[in-house]
């Protein structure tokens, strides 16, 4: 064996140990009830919604509330109208991916999906509360911090009599408790805000003076100090805490405030954790409208799994039965390339961070086929060289270096096909893109450069036997 045959070989171990250890050795571990090492289990192949059971939400953006919003600035143009929508959805995601990300759900997925691009697609795997899900998302997250010009008072009427400044307005508490029937108690606030979420430098959930949860916060300097200017001028009145025009407490000023503070309402636990999530991820641009919303249970999940592993090692033992029949020896060559492909799309897949979806793994099998195709190609390609008269190691590097193009074309378009999939398909279309790609790539390095080492390994150890052995050309 040359050295130049013995650094490819070396190259072929390493690369094997190494998307081994990312993608098939998480799975084997899980599987054996293995947890280390941690940071290795943690590249585990994430799965998707369909497989993993979780919520689907799908939301619309209120693009005329934004539009609406800008309009009173300034007069909008057609053009201005438009990028003013577009604004709105992008902004919407950017804060739902915050949200999501904090909940702590895998591999999330939101898009846009319609004609109109203002409908956002939301899986979440994993999950499996929908109510608090579209609490979390719906909730604007608007936060005010408003003087109380008067109350409480049992019902909004009250206001309506005495010289109350044009300058205030009405609004209702919100203990913030889900399903909490209290007496509705109104309150006569400034409009103006004294510091809004906009302030916000942080919230995070905590526990009040009677050891009951609550929200704590943080503001900025620049929010501190127009929060310590303004409490320290209105030492004795009340100031009220207001979440998406709501009251949610209402406090007594003692002293100067300046940064730091906290939000009381007779939460749960989780309402404080959820309402910090909320605060912390800012508010939505615009108001949404839910369309569709459902779930899938993770037994369905399951079968899902067990059905795509049954559809893949039967594809899988298929092709290697038709190679090993058709090609015998050179059967075992592309065997062996094909398992090499399947190891390192998966370590790839792990490392990268793809969640396998039930359409990745319909691109799963296809990859196997794609790999059968090129082998298919440079064997045919050997067996016409051989038949020319060549030696099987001319052979051998001619049929590689003639069907190189052929392949790199072929995987190139189907490339291309990919990423018109992923940039204009939905969640499960870009599960399916992302796994062809990935396939396609490890594909042309096993057909290519490992199936090549293959054949010289073979040649190297003996020189009497054909490395093409099927009907018409046997040994």
């Amino acid at each position: 064996m040359g050295r130049r045959l013995q650094w490819k070989m070396i190259a072929i171990a390493v690369v094997l140990v190494i998307f081994g250890s990312l993608g098939v050795y998480p799975l084997l571990a899980a599987r054996m009830g293995i947890s280390r090492p941690r940071w290795l289990i943690d590249k585990q192949l994430a799965l998707g919604l369909d497989l993993q059971g979780g919520v689907q939400l799908i939301v619309r953006v209120d693009t005329d509330y934004a539009v609406r919003l800008e309009s009173q600035q300034r007069t909008l143009s057609t053009d201005q109208a438009l990028a003013v929508r577009a604004d709105a959805v992008a902004r919407t995601i950017e804060t739902l991916e915050r949200r999501v990300n904090e909940l702590g759900v895998a591999e999330p997925s939101i898009a846009t999906q319609g004609a109109a691009g203002d409908e956002i697609l939301i899986q979440l795997p994993g999950m499996t509360n929908v109510d608090r899900a579209k609490a979390i998302i719906q909730a604007g997250g608007t936060l005010e911090f408003r003087l109380v010009e008067l109350g409480p008072a049992a019902s909004a009427a009250e206001f309506s009599e005495g010289p109350h400044s044009a300058k205030a307005e009405v609004l209702r508490e919100d203990s913030g408790r889900t399903g909490e029937q209290t007496a509705a108690r109104y309150y006569l606030v400034d409009r103006r805000a004294v510091v809004t979420g906009r302030d916000l430098r942080s919230a995070r959930p905590s526990l009040d003076g009677n050891n009951q949860p609550a929200v704590s916060f943080t503001l900025s300097n620049d929010g501190g100090r127009q929060f310590g200017a303004v409490t320290t001028a209105n030492i004795g009145r009340s100031l009220a805490i207001v979440l998406d025009g709501r009251v949610r407490s209402v406090a007594r000023i003692d002293n100067r405030i300046t940064t730091d503070g906290s939000i009381h309402g007779s939460f749960t636990s989780q309402e404080a954790q959820d309402l910090a999530l909320i605060l912390r991820s800012g508010a939505l641009p615009a108001p949404l409208t839910f369309l569709a919303e459902g779930s899938v249970s993770a037994s369905l999940g399951a079968d899902s799994i067990r059905q795509g592993a049954v559809a893949s090692i039967v594809g899988l033992l298929l092709v290697i039965g038709f190679m090993l029949s058709y090609y015998r020896a050179s059967g075992i060559n592309a065997t062996v390339a094909l398992v090499f492909n399947l190891v390192i799309l998966l370590g790839l897949m792990a490392y990268v961070g793809v969640v396998m979806t039930l359409p990745g793994i319909a691109g799963f099998v296809l990859t196997m086929g794609i790999g059968v195709d090129s082998n298919v190609l440079v064997f045919e390609r050997i067996r016409e060289e051989r038949e020319a008269g060549k030696s099987e190691r001319a052979s051998v590097n001619a049929g590689f270096r003639r069907v190189f193009l052929t392949l790199l074309d072929t995987h190139i378009a189907a490339l291309i096909s990919a990423a018109f999939l992923f940039q204009f398909g939905t969640g499960p279309i870009r599960g399916f893109a992302v796994t062809l790609s990935i396939g396609l790539v490890s594909n042309l390095f096993t057909s290519t450069f490992v199936s090549k080492t293959l054949f010289e390994l073979a040649l190297s150890r003996d020189t009497t036997r054909s490395p093409i052995n099927h009907e018409g050309n046997r040994a």
